[in-house]
């Protein structure tokens, strides 16, 4: 209501009230609409106090506000995300409008690296760690157990941590899919079975009734690989068997590379086995005559086969190669275990001899070596670059052991049963643990980067994305003969090489040719004529001439270029001479 206020002239005022009817035509029965509801609580606080009116907050605008600060970058973080960007030279196209068009490719290449920096740097999510509840407590984190760990934690982490106690089949070998979403578990005694792990949904179940030495996921999860007693097979993921590789015979150990689509085997008869699993053709396969190759891992990095033997050496394997690439005395007894992280820029070993080393693959250089209670059988590296080892029935998590700061262990878990096999999930904060026992899901705060990334692997992919990624995974498959231990070989020229030819090519050009020397084979049943001979000998000494001019010609055109073409002249008329 809006009050009206008309003076008077003896100085006293008469106030007069003006009441609206607010209410809508329709009536009071039927639901008001936005707009009539706003203009009703307009008109009603036209007359209330201006202290109650609720007073709207002045909209920012973006010229008052200023211009934004752009966010700065370091060197280090666009070189981290360049593709080689920095490397396209425009000015070396022949027209101009490829000019253009490559500045253009350029420009699009350096913004996209730059998004990508400040992509990375806005990300807010923080690694997780294990911490006292009281700031002054002095307690270890090895002391802290599992049960604990699940305590603290919320419900969603703490359904991550389950045990599957299996004991009349093991020991098991595990193996996740490059998403960390799907688990497959073989046992000694032929129990496989594939779940995934997070809703707790049993894929299929089966016995194969052989001996299971390894088991692999392929390029998906619906593709498993298996060594078996004899034979490699492959399964899908219902249990039906699809494929039996009877060239990889007595399978200790299996790695896919998912770049390169090779499942790799290596024998007990130290045979290395490499099958190219698109096709279903075998690459290569060679003996290394280094004994059993029951200790073997990949580097991500570079698809480089690391294979451990009793002697103490580790041994880097290509396909394109049948002798050793690299081969490293890395303890005084036999090798137990080995693993390198996702980037490749660390190794980790250890043996009978009681140590843990730690080597840095880019140099071939001992960085740092620990000291542990007993033998220790396997090794595993997360994506935070913890050490997870096995030291009998106990698995010990170590953070700090790339860098020299490790003093004691950061958590320590018992199995009840001897391990046999560790593997760190991606983009999670847990280890699968495999023992005599069966399985254990162990928690371990900090070991799984926080900030999963999508474009590279996708725990949440739905089945047409897992389609079409399988699609994108076959159109860029890489050659093995592309496998090499630095990948940025084949952006690289060998001048010394190249140099050499060029060499040899010009060679041809200045060297005088050299008199061809023939004798023609004497023919018993052929008249003993004079110039039939010297005819034959000519005959062949016109071929052999005829033959290095075709190659000097050749390279004359290469180094050279061709020559330029005369015009033809015109046909001579008969009044031209009067010109």
């Amino acid at each position: 209501m809006a009050p009206i206020k008309k003076p008077k002239p003896d100085g006293v005022k008469k106030i007069s009230f003006n009441a609206t009817d607010v209410t809508p035509a329709r009536g009071v029965e039927e639901k008001m609409s936005w707009k009539e509801y706003k203009k009703m609580k307009e008109q009603v606080g036209i007359g209330m106090p201006k202290k109650l009116r609720k007073k709207k907050k002045p909209i920012a605008n973006e010229e008052d506000s200023g211009p934004k600060k752009p966010m700065k970058l370091t060197n280090a973080q666009k070189e981290r995300h360049d593709t080689g960007a920095g490397v396209i030279d425009p000015s070396t196209m022949r027209s101009k409008l490829q000019q253009e068009k490559m500045k253009m490719t350029k420009e699009k290449f350096e913004r996209r690296i730059e998004a990508t920096a400040k992509a990375e740097k806005r990300l807010v999510e923080n690694a997780g760690f294990v911490a006292p509840d009281d700031e002054e407590d002095n307690v270890l984190t090895y002391s802290v157990r599992q049960r604990d760990i699940v305590e603290a934690v919320d419900l969603a982490a703490a359904t991550k941590h389950f045990e599957l106690k299996l004991p009349r089949f093991g020991p098991y070998h595990i193996d996740y899919t490059d998403n960390g979403r799907h688990l497959v578990i073989g046992g000694r005694k032929g129990h496989l079975a594939a779940i995934d792990w997070q809703t707790k949904h049993l894929h299929f179940e089966q016995n194969v009734m052989e001996k299971v030495s390894d088991v692999k996921f392929l390029h998906t999860e619906n593709f498993i690989a298996v060594a078996q007693k004899n034979y490699t097979y492959v399964y899908d993921n219902l249990g039906t068997e699809l494929h039996c590789l009877k060239t990889m015979y007595d399978t200790a150990r299996l790695e896919f590379l998912p770049r390169h689509f090779l499942l790799v085997g290596g024998s007990r008869n130290s045979f290395l086995n490499y099958v190219d699993v698109s096709v279903g053709k075998q690459i290569t396969s060679f003996a290394t005559k280094c004994g059993t190759l029951d200790v073997m891992c990949q580097n991500p990095a570079n698809a480089i086969i690391h294979t451990g033997h009793t002697n103490g050496t580790v041994s880097l394997w290509s396909p394109n190669s049948k002798e050793p690439l690299v081969k490293i005395l890395a303890h005084l007894s036999a090798v137990k275990g080995i693993a390198v992280d996702d980037q490749g820029n660390y190794l980790a070993t250890t043996g009978l001899d009681r140590k843990c080393r730690i080597w840095d693959v880019r140099m071939f250089r001992q960085l740092h070596a620990y000291s542990l209670p007993f033998g220790v059988s396997n090794v595993a590296i997360s994506q935070k670059l913890d050490v997870a080892c096995a030291v009998g029935n106990h698995v010990q998590v170590f953070r700090g052991m790339h860098n020299g700061t490790c003093k004691e262990p950061y958590l320590v878990h018992n199995c009840g049963g001897v391990v046999t096999d560790l593997r760190f999930v991606p983009w999670e904060d847990v280890l699968g643990i495999g023992h005599a026992g069966g399985f254990t899901s162990m928690l371990v705060p900090g070991a799984g980067d926080p900030n999963v990334d999508t474009l590279r692997s996708n725990p949440y992919e739905t089945k047409s994305q897992r389609k079409e990624r399988e699609i994108k995974q076959l159109l860029d498959k890489l050659q093995p003969e592309l496998i090499s231990l630095d990948p940025e070989d084949i952006n690289k020229v060998n001048e010394g090489l190249l140099e050499v030819e060029e060499e040899e090519r010009k060679k041809i050009l200045y060297i005088r040719p050299m008199s061809v020397q023939y004798t023609p084979r004497h023919k018993m049943r052929s008249k003993k004529s004079g110039w039939k001979m010297e005819a034959r000998k000519n005959i062949v000494k016109d071929k052999i001439r005829m033959e290095r001019n075709m190659e000097k010609h050749a390279v004359e055109k290469e180094v050279f270029g061709e020559p330029e073409q005369a015009e033809q002249s015109k046909k001579k008329h008969i009044l031209d001479r009067l010109k």
